[in-house]
Protein backbone atom coordinates (compact mmCIF):
# COMPACT_ATOMS: atom_id res chain seq x y z
CA UNK A 1 0.00 0.00 0.00
CA UNK A 2 1.53 3.37 -1.00
CA UNK A 3 1.43 6.12 1.59
CA UNK A 4 1.93 9.87 1.42
CA UNK A 5 2.85 12.40 4.12
CA UNK A 6 0.88 15.64 3.80
CA UNK A 7 0.12 18.68 5.95
CA UNK A 8 -2.97 18.09 8.07
CA UNK A 9 -5.85 20.54 7.68
CA UNK A 10 -8.84 21.46 9.88
CA UNK A 11 -11.05 19.48 7.50
CA UNK A 12 -9.14 16.37 8.64
CA UNK A 13 -10.29 16.69 12.25
CA UNK A 14 -13.01 13.98 12.14
CA UNK A 15 -10.51 11.48 10.71
CA UNK A 16 -7.82 12.58 13.17
CA UNK A 17 -10.20 12.00 16.07
CA UNK A 18 -11.13 8.57 14.72
CA UNK A 19 -7.45 7.56 14.62
CA UNK A 20 -6.84 9.13 18.04
CA UNK A 21 -9.68 7.26 19.73
CA UNK A 22 -9.02 3.90 18.06
CA UNK A 23 -5.35 4.01 19.04
CA UNK A 24 -5.61 5.15 22.67
CA UNK A 25 -8.45 2.95 23.88
CA UNK A 26 -6.16 0.25 25.35
CA UNK A 27 -3.42 2.53 26.66
CA UNK A 28 -3.02 1.85 30.41
CA UNK A 29 -3.12 5.57 31.30
CA UNK A 30 -4.90 7.41 28.49
CA UNK A 31 -7.51 4.66 28.21
CA UNK A 32 -8.61 5.32 31.80
CA UNK A 33 -8.76 9.11 31.74
CA UNK A 34 -12.42 9.25 30.66
CA UNK A 35 -13.91 5.89 31.64
CA UNK A 36 -17.46 7.13 32.19
CA UNK A 37 -17.75 9.81 29.53
CA UNK A 38 -20.48 9.20 26.97
CA UNK A 39 -19.03 8.38 23.52
CA UNK A 40 -20.70 11.35 21.82
CA UNK A 41 -19.48 13.71 24.54
CA UNK A 42 -15.96 12.34 24.28
CA UNK A 43 -16.02 12.64 20.50
CA UNK A 44 -17.13 16.27 20.71
CA UNK A 45 -14.47 16.95 23.35
CA UNK A 46 -11.72 15.53 21.12
CA UNK A 47 -13.01 17.43 18.09
CA UNK A 48 -12.89 20.65 20.09
CA UNK A 49 -9.35 19.83 21.27
CA UNK A 50 -7.98 19.49 17.75
CA UNK A 51 -10.00 22.40 16.45
CA UNK A 52 -8.44 24.53 19.19
CA UNK A 53 -4.94 23.34 18.23
CA UNK A 54 -5.44 24.44 14.64
CA UNK A 55 -6.97 27.78 15.66
CA UNK A 56 -4.23 28.63 18.17
CA UNK A 57 -1.20 27.27 16.32
CA UNK A 58 0.46 30.68 16.35
CA UNK A 59 0.49 30.49 20.17
CA UNK A 60 1.90 26.97 20.44
CA UNK A 61 4.02 26.34 17.33
CA UNK A 62 1.65 23.53 16.33
CA UNK A 63 2.45 21.79 13.05
CA UNK A 64 0.50 18.68 12.07
CA UNK A 65 1.26 16.08 9.42
CA UNK A 66 -0.93 13.23 8.26
CA UNK A 67 -0.37 10.04 6.32
CA UNK A 68 -2.89 9.05 3.68
CA UNK A 69 -3.29 5.60 2.17
CA UNK A 70 -3.24 6.69 -1.47
CA UNK A 71 -5.18 3.61 -2.59
CA UNK A 72 -8.18 4.46 -0.41
CA UNK A 73 -7.70 8.15 0.41
CA UNK A 74 -8.00 7.25 4.08
CA UNK A 75 -6.13 9.18 6.79
CA UNK A 76 -4.36 6.43 8.75
CA UNK A 77 -1.80 8.23 10.92
CA UNK A 78 -0.82 11.70 12.09
CA UNK A 79 1.76 13.57 14.12
CA UNK A 80 1.36 16.75 16.12
CA UNK A 81 4.56 18.73 16.57
CA UNK A 82 5.28 21.93 18.42
CA UNK A 83 8.00 23.73 16.49
CA UNK A 84 10.03 26.40 18.34
CA UNK A 85 8.14 29.65 18.83
CA UNK A 86 8.28 32.90 20.77
CA UNK A 87 5.40 35.07 21.89
CA UNK A 88 4.82 38.75 22.46
CA UNK A 89 3.58 39.67 25.95
CA UNK A 90 0.09 40.00 24.51
CA UNK A 91 0.24 36.56 22.90
CA UNK A 92 1.58 35.03 26.13
CA UNK A 93 -1.34 36.50 28.06
CA UNK A 94 -3.74 35.04 25.50
CA UNK A 95 -2.09 31.62 25.76
CA UNK A 96 -2.21 31.73 29.56
CA UNK A 97 -5.96 32.36 29.41
CA UNK A 98 -6.41 29.33 27.16
CA UNK A 99 -4.39 27.14 29.54
CA UNK A 100 -6.44 28.28 32.53
CA UNK A 101 -9.63 27.54 30.61
CA UNK A 102 -8.93 23.82 30.24
CA UNK A 103 -11.73 21.61 31.56
CA UNK A 104 -12.97 18.06 31.18
CA UNK A 105 -16.40 16.55 30.65
CA UNK A 106 -18.49 14.74 33.30
CA UNK A 107 -17.28 11.19 33.78
CA UNK A 108 -13.58 12.10 33.56
CA UNK A 109 -11.25 10.55 36.12
CA UNK A 110 -10.18 13.96 37.39
CA UNK A 111 -7.61 12.68 39.90
CA UNK A 112 -5.80 10.65 37.25
CA UNK A 113 -6.11 13.51 34.76
CA UNK A 114 -4.53 15.99 37.17
CA UNK A 115 -1.85 13.52 38.31
CA UNK A 116 -0.79 12.56 34.79
CA UNK A 117 -0.96 15.93 33.07
CA UNK A 118 0.39 17.71 36.13
CA UNK A 119 3.49 15.54 35.90
CA UNK A 120 3.74 16.11 32.13
CA UNK A 121 3.50 19.87 32.58
CA UNK A 122 6.19 19.84 35.29
CA UNK A 123 8.60 17.85 33.13
CA UNK A 124 8.01 20.06 30.10
CA UNK A 125 8.79 23.13 32.16
CA UNK A 126 11.96 21.44 33.42
CA UNK A 127 13.35 20.16 30.12
CA UNK A 128 11.65 21.85 27.16
CA UNK A 129 12.74 25.24 25.86
CA UNK A 130 9.80 26.25 23.70
CA UNK A 131 11.79 28.97 21.93
CA UNK A 132 14.56 26.58 20.83
CA UNK A 133 13.41 22.95 21.00
CA UNK A 134 11.12 20.88 18.80
CA UNK A 135 8.49 18.80 20.60
CA UNK A 136 6.88 15.71 19.08
CA UNK A 137 3.68 15.86 21.09
CA UNK A 138 1.61 13.14 19.44
CA UNK A 139 2.42 10.33 17.01
CA UNK A 140 -0.59 8.11 16.39
CA UNK A 141 -1.08 5.33 13.84
CA UNK A 142 -4.34 3.47 13.27
CA UNK A 143 -3.90 0.00 14.82
CA UNK A 144 -4.53 -1.85 11.55
CA UNK A 145 -1.75 0.19 9.90
CA UNK A 146 0.91 -0.20 12.57
CA UNK A 147 4.27 -1.85 11.80
CA UNK A 148 4.23 -0.54 8.24
CA UNK A 149 6.81 2.21 8.74
CA UNK A 150 4.30 5.05 9.07
CA UNK A 151 5.66 6.23 12.40
CA UNK A 152 9.12 6.43 10.85
CA UNK A 153 7.78 8.53 7.98
CA UNK A 154 6.18 11.01 10.36
CA UNK A 155 9.22 11.21 12.64
CA UNK A 156 11.56 11.91 9.72
CA UNK A 157 9.33 14.75 8.54
CA UNK A 158 9.76 16.68 11.78
CA UNK A 159 13.36 15.72 12.50
CA UNK A 160 14.42 17.03 9.10
CA UNK A 161 13.25 20.47 10.22
CA UNK A 162 14.85 20.10 13.66
CA UNK A 163 18.20 19.08 12.18
CA UNK A 164 18.13 21.98 9.72
CA UNK A 165 17.74 24.28 12.73
CA UNK A 166 20.38 22.38 14.74
CA UNK A 167 17.71 21.96 17.42
CA UNK A 168 16.99 19.41 20.10
CA UNK A 169 13.75 17.41 20.05
CA UNK A 170 11.74 16.44 23.12
CA UNK A 171 9.23 13.60 23.36
CA UNK A 172 7.16 11.62 25.87
CA UNK A 173 7.00 7.96 24.90
CA UNK A 174 4.90 4.96 25.86
CA UNK A 175 6.75 1.63 26.26
CA UNK A 176 5.41 0.53 22.88
CA UNK A 177 7.13 3.34 20.99
CA UNK A 178 10.32 3.54 23.02
CA UNK A 179 12.44 1.30 20.79
CA UNK A 180 11.59 3.26 17.64
CA UNK A 181 12.44 6.59 19.22
CA UNK A 182 15.79 5.34 20.49
CA UNK A 183 16.72 4.30 16.95
CA UNK A 184 16.37 7.96 15.99
CA UNK A 185 18.75 9.01 18.75
CA UNK A 186 16.44 9.96 21.59
CA UNK A 187 17.88 9.38 25.06
CA UNK A 188 15.90 8.88 28.27
CA UNK A 189 16.05 11.84 30.65
CA UNK A 190 13.16 11.24 33.07
CA UNK A 191 9.97 9.26 33.52
CA UNK A 192 6.37 9.30 34.64
CA UNK A 193 5.23 6.45 36.86
CA UNK A 194 1.64 6.12 38.06
CA UNK A 195 0.08 3.52 40.32
CA UNK A 196 -3.02 2.61 38.34
CA UNK A 197 -4.68 0.51 41.05
CA UNK A 198 -6.62 3.46 42.52
CA UNK A 199 -7.86 4.20 39.00
CA UNK A 200 -9.20 0.76 38.11
CA UNK A 201 -6.00 -0.53 36.52
CA UNK A 202 -3.41 -3.04 37.62
CA UNK A 203 0.09 -2.28 38.83
CA UNK A 204 2.28 0.58 37.68
CA UNK A 205 2.08 2.36 34.31
CA UNK A 206 4.89 4.48 32.95
CA UNK A 207 6.02 6.77 30.18
CA UNK A 208 9.53 7.97 29.40
CA UNK A 209 10.68 11.49 28.68
CA UNK A 210 13.42 11.65 26.06
CA UNK A 211 15.58 14.28 24.39
CA UNK A 212 17.32 14.00 21.04
CA UNK A 213 20.35 16.08 20.12
CA UNK A 214 20.45 17.41 16.54
CA UNK A 215 21.70 14.87 14.02
CA UNK A 216 21.56 11.92 16.45
CA UNK A 217 20.42 8.43 15.45
CA UNK A 218 20.62 6.40 12.30
CA UNK A 219 17.06 5.22 11.61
Amino acid sequence: MPFQVLPAEPSDIPDIVAVHQASWVNDPIIGRLMPDVEPKVKYDYDVDYYKNKFETKALTGTVMHKIVDTETGKLVAFAKWNYPYSLTPEQQAEKDKLDLGRSYPPGTNEKLYEQFFGRLDALRKKYLDEEKDYFLHLLIVLPSYQRKGLGTMLIREGLAAADRDNARTYIEASPMGLGLYKKFGWKEIDDIVIDMRPHGGTGMASEKCLMREPGAGSA
